[in-house]
């Protein structure tokens, strides 16, 4: 009897260590930092105005706390953010971020001088990385926003991406987990074409895609498991001018189960009803 009780004592725990685990809110930590530079260089093809110029790197970043994510997650991010495929941490590939004058290909051309700032002192070149965080279910979304201008140009740029990490599988979500993006090109067409949504789209695309039989797929894309759908998102000039800024294709995924099948996985995460069996 004593044993009986104390095993089942001993699943109790358990199970409420699991519930309160799969339970745990999602915690996240500010990040941030900043580097100028005076740089000076030879190069004969700029003006002389800009010779020297500030360059200013800074970040300001919502990171998940230690734990929060896989290990191989977070080396994906990490290399999303800061295109740094080697770094062992994010405090690492932030540093190397900092010190890189990343508008020049050849750094040993140039001299750079390390200053406290320089906002406001003409002419300078910047680049700033920052992102938010949306959670949604088991799903957390990671918005990764850069932006860049340099120093004589007309106008900045930036670039956002996106990446989704089920917490349940403990994986980085791609596109190819959720249909076979081999067949895609052809049915984005169909989605600017067919759904009303995506017509801000169509009216901006490049003469080159207007009458394309297929598209290029992106693999920048979120989910909305809430509105089941998927939406890609294009980088500035990828399909579309400056002016129309980042074309996104929605598609709903009972549409898009109509026109390709849905893997196990994508079929499990939006749950039945929402894709035509």
């Amino acid at each position: 009897m004593k044993r009986t009780l104390f095993l089942t004592l001993i699943l109790t725990i358990i199970v409420l260590t699991g519930c309160n685990k799969k339970n745990a809110p999602f915690t996240t930590s500010n990040m941030e930092g900043k580097r100028s530079f005076y740089v000076k260089t030879n190069d004969p093809y700029l003006p002389e105005d800009l010779n020297p110029f500030g360059v200013e790197n800074s970040y300001t970043l919502v990171w998940p706390t230690k734990g929060m994510i896989s290990k191989e997650a977070e080396k994906e991010l990490i290399q999303q953010v800061f295109g740094d495929s080697t770094a062992h941490s994010a405090n690492e590939a932030a540093q190397r971020w900092l010190n890189n004058l990343w508008l020049f290909e050849d750094t040993k051309a140039l001299e750079a001088k390390m200053v406290d700032s320089v906002s406001g002192q003409s002419p300078y070149t910047y680049a700033h990385l920052n992102n938010s965080i949306e959670k949604n279910e088991n799903l957390v979304t990671f918005i990764n926003t850069t932006e860049m201008f340099l120093a004589g140009a007309a106008h900045g740029s930036y670039i956002v991406e996106y990446l989704t990490y089920d917490r349940k599988t403990k994986r980085v979500v791609h596109l190819n987990d959720l249909v076979d993006t081999s067949k895609l090109g052809e049915i984005i067409v169909r989605a600017i074409e067919d759904l009303v949504v995506n017509k801000d789209v169509q009216e901006c695309l490049f003469d080159e895609y207007r009458n394309a039989e297929k598209f290029p797929v992106t693999g920048n894309f979120f989910i909305d498991s809430t509105r089941s759908t998927i939406t890609l998102v294009y980088q500035q000039y990828d399909i579309a001018p400056y002016a129309c800024g980042l074309p996104s294709v929605v598609m709903p995924i009972f549409w898009l189960s109509k026109h390709t099948e849905l893997t196990p996985y994508a079929k499990k995460l939006f749950g039945k009803g929402s894709y035509l069996e």
